[in-house]
């Protein structure tokens, strides 16, 4: 093949060399003649200043000035030396014209690229090439077919597509080459993280919408995810959204979730190094059973590097770790240089410019500055380098995005995919009308009262009956909604039929105008005789505004009750006070909810850690609900169930 290879290039290079031959014969006497008149201006030109210092010492010598002449005597020499210099390369022979300049540039239509001489011509003829015609549609080349395919199949082509998708790969159709055929970028291979940069109007969030649709097409949710970061507003990520794919989309609207989003990458990756040691391997794709691959997209990365400057070493982690992880990073700016740090840009192989303005942007992606020479009246032009030399490229956008998307979701119900699990859920809302079902764990009831959250994730929240439990906070601030709808859930246990039946009773304690009020309630099981609250049968006593009885000089006759009640095992005392000084012993008290009242002091004396109190919101001590849970060393935000709710039968 070489033999065939050099046979076929060397009559081409040997015509080009004999036509540079008789050009530069025909010529040369130009080139002679304006050779000759250059060295006689230079002489001239060289001649007259020692003529001048000739005549200055001629003066000199004959003013008899001997210093002066001192000094002028080395600037004559210099000058003679100059005029000799002159003289003897007008005598040499000329030397041949300098190799016309090359550049590196792409091969066009080629998977293989290589560095190659080429003109701004080619350029203009490849760019020229992409631009004719119409151009395919991304659905189209989904079918496999250069015509549009109808809808109501394009979904088994891609119920097709993932079945036959193997191998730690993600080949996605993105666009076209010069010649017409199909760019396929394969993320795990080529990159494994790539940066994509083009200046307004270039086309970049539709390159970034045609990426992550082809993915979502050519991977089902169980081996692709993908998470969005919309730093424009919303507007380019919003319909992808929606796709079984996607486990994660935020925008610059909503940076508390931006920052979720950023932490739960993080977990993530700490999350796939545990699998992956656990396992004994060095990368996913080496498990038997491997982690979805998780594609991490940003549109318009320096205002996420502006806006959140301190969690950018989650993106770094990423890029530096992801690989063998199974997570990818694709990073879209419309200004490279200074936004991406030297460490995230070593490992971003994978280079994607679409117009840029600048040619030092274009020669940071490409290597060359052939990215400047995009037409702007033609978006979706651009130059791809994997380090091979640039290739010419066009998008290939879908001509209805919605219904491709609905064509994905469809292919989703058809094969019964589970949506993946979120990785990041929005913050704890102000009112959060769900609730939960009763659970019993080792015998004894779980109460769902509310939401927590761990800075990624929200999680429902069971208040467990073994040991006493403090609701700290001031009026107004929900401690008698928590109380009611525990009350309310235990009522409900209570009721003749209850499975399983409960082996406490339930006294419920609340304030009047003249003392305290209480109420009992017996369980559905007998007590044993002589059992009482003392025997093997428990209780769950449930107090509001309960300062007065825990104070050592109160004479309600409730309080010297309360006070055996805290000290027996097997009774579960709930009760709220206004301030944490009121508990007397606040170690009997093995888990407390504070209401956070706003005031640094207060929230402080009453328990919340120093640390979680700076990272509230400055709405939380007015959102009712709103408090903490103060539990074996942890302070984990939670937001009570509205009490407008129904309970759910257990």
């Amino acid at each position: 093949m070489t033999k065939a290879h050099s046979t076929t290039t060397l009559p081409s290079s040997v015509t080009v060399g004999q036509e540079t031959s008789k050009k530069v014969e025909s010529d040369h006497p130009r080139s002679a003649n304006k050779s000759r008149v250059q060295v006689v201006l230079t002489l001239v030109a060289q001649t007259a200043p020692a003529l001048a210092q000739a005549g200055m010492i001629w003066y000199v010598v004959g003013q008899g000035r001997w210093m002066l002449l001192l000094l002028l005597l080395p600037s004559l020499t210099g000058t003679l030396a100059m005029v000799l210099l002159s003289l003897l390369r007008a005598h040499r022979q000329p030397s041949p014209p300098p190799p016309a300049r090359t550049q590196l540039v792409y091969s066009p239509a080629s998977d293989r690229a290589s560095p190659s001489t080429t003109t701004g011509d080619q350029i203009e003829q490849d760019l020229a090439q992409l631009v004719s015609g119409p151009g395919p549609q991304l659905e189209s080349r989904l079918l496999g077919s250069r015509t549009p395919g109808a809808h109501g199949l394009l979904w088994q082509g891609i119920v097709h597509s993932w079945l036959a998708a193997s191998g730690p790969t993600a080949p996605a159709v993105i666009g076209i080459r010069p010649d017409h055929s199909p760019l396929v970028i394969d993320l795990p291979r080529d990159g494994p993280h790539a940066l994509v940069a083009g200046t307004t109007g270039s086309g970049k969030s539709v390159f970034l919408q045609t990426w992550c649709l082809a993915l979502a097409a050519s991977q089902p949710p169980d081996r692709l995810n993908l998470v969005l970061l919309d730093f424009k507003g919303g507007a380019g990520f919003g319909l992808l959204a929606r796709l079984p794919q996607t486990v994660g989309c935020v925008t610059n609207l909503d940076l508390d979730r931006a920052t979720r989003a950023l932490n739960g990458l993080q977990r993530e990756l700490e999350r796939r190094q545990r699998l992956v040691a656990g396992a004994g391997v060095e990368d996913t794709a080496l498990m038997s059973d491997p982690p979805a691959r998780l594609v991490v997209v940003i549109d318009e990365f320096q205002a996420l590097r502006q806006l959140l400057p301190d969690y950018l070493d989650r993106l770094t982690s990423l890029a530096s770790q992801g690989r063998s992880l199974g997570m990818n990073l694709v990073a879209c700016t419309q200004q490279t240089m200074g936004q991406i740090s030297a460490q995230m840009r070593a490992n971003m192989n994978l280079g994607i410019c679409l117009r840029v303005r600048d040619p030092l942007q274009s020669r940071e992606l490409l290597g060359s500055s052939c990215a400047t020479a995009i037409d702007p009246a033609h978006p979706g032009l651009g130059f791809l380098e994997q380090g091979r030399g640039p290739q010419a490229f066009r998008t290939c956008p879908a001509a209805d995005p919605q219904a491709l998307v609905d064509q994905i979701v469809k292919a989703s119900r058809f094969c019964g995919s589970r949506p993946p699990a979120p990785l990041f859920s929005p913050p704890l809302p102000e009112h959060d009308p769900a609730y939960g079902k009763i659970i019993w764990k080792s015998g004894r009831p779980l109460i769902p009262l509310g939401r927590t959250d761990d800075g990624v994730l929200l999680h429902l929240y069971r208040l467990p009956l073994k040991g006493h439990t403090a609701l700290i906070g001031t009026r107004g601030r929900g401690k008698s909604t928590l109380l009611a709808l525990l009350a309310r859930s235990l009522l409900t246990l209570m009721q003749p039929g209850a499975r399983p039946e409960p082996d406490f009773d339930l006294r419920i304690t609340r304030r009047t105008g003249h003392g305290y009020s209480s109420r009992d309630f017996p369980g559905p099981v007998p007590a044993p005789p002589g059992g009482g609250h003392n025997g093997s049968r428990g209780l769950v006593w449930i107090l509001d505004d309960a300062q007065d009885l825990l104070d050592p000089l109160c004479q309600d006759p409730l309080a010297p009750l309360l006070q055996e009640a805290l000290g027996q095992e097997g009774t579960t005392v709930v009760l709220a006070v206004e301030t944490a000084s009121a508990l007397r012993r606040p170690e009997r008290f093995s888990r407390r909810l504070v209401f956070p009242c706003g005031e640094r002091g207060a929230d402080l004396a009453a328990g919340i850690p120093a640390d979680q109190l700076a990272t509230l919101s400055s709405r939380a001590s007015a959102i009712p609900g709103r408090c903490l849970v103060l539990e074996a060393g942890l302070a984990i935000p939670l937001q009570v169930f509205s009490l407008a709710v129904k309970q759910t039968d257990p």
